[in-house]
């Protein structure tokens, strides 16, 4: 015998005996419909907070766009510049960028980023919409009349350029230059 019961009787069946094969597939099909039912709506639900944060994401972008443009165009500014008081970038970017830029650019500086809180302006929403959570600091958002916001973001660069590799610098200062232009570089 295959299967021994530890008490004989009738009620010990064997393991072929246990479930008809037909009643197997009944029951398989029912505990698939039973998750299609209830799982359905739970995906469901999961793509449409996905769908949602992607939406509500774009629709942030669009205001603070339309608000820095609004707040800012009218005085030539199309450029937001963000970096902070580390000692790998400032004296560059205040030397270097602002004497080249300045003059289109709103300034932003991360390291009096407590001030922000109380300020709603423009240029804090448009560094909230697009800076992202990495490499935020330093960056360009070129703010063009119509389209898409391009982001530069130049942490690497400085990172680079802090151990005496100045080619992704040169190179990401080329591609905000390209921007500022209105030449959008290929993704």
């Amino acid at each position: 015998m295959a299967h021994e019961c530890l008490i004989e009787s009738s009620a010990c069946l064997n393991s072929e005996a246990d479930m008809p094969g037909w009643l197997a597939n009944v029951f398989a099909a029912l505990l698939i419909a039973l998750l299609v039912l209830i799982g359905w709506p739970f995906l469901l639900a999961v793509a449409f907070i996905i769908a949602g944060g992607y939406v509500g994401v774009r629709l942030r972008q669009r205001w603070a766009l339309h608000r820095f443009r609004r707040t800012w165009r009218p005085h030539g500014k199309d450029l937001l510049i963000v970096y902070s008081d580390s000692p790998h970038w400032r004296a560059y970017i205040e030397e270097r960028w602002l004497p080249k830029w300045g003059h289109r650019a709103v300034v932003l500086n991360w390291s009096e980023r407590q001030v922000w809180r109380r300020r709603r302006s423009p240029e804090v929403a448009l560094f909230r919409a697009f800076a992202g959570t990495r490499e935020f600091n330093p960056l360009g958002i070129v703010v063009p009349e119509h389209g898409a916001a391009s982001i530069v973001r130049f942490w690497r660069a400085f990172r680079d350029l802090k151990h005496g590799r100045e080619q992704l610098l040169r190179l990401k200062e080329e591609e905000l230059e390209r921007a500022l232009a209105g030449d959008r570089p290929a993704a």
